[in-house]
């Protein structure tokens, strides 16, 4: 499985809940972590994995 990592601040646990739980349902995601110490989000993902929608969620 892929993975792709992003530079995003989250502003608490329950934001960063809302966007794991919302990026778990796009096409592909396997899996969603989000670090707010270092502020990335990295998704694990197949090859289906649509970069543009995960952006559009997370407002990136």
């Amino acid at each position: 499985m892929a993975q792709t990592s992003y530079e995003l601040t989250v502003a608490d646990q329950s934001a960063a809940n809302e966007l794991i739980e919302a990026a778990g349902k796009l096409s592909g995601v396997k899996w969603v972590n989000v670090n707010m110490d270092k502020g990335t989000v990295v998704i694990t993902h197949s090859d289906d994995f649509n970069e543009a929608d995960f952006k559009s969620l997370a407002g990136l």
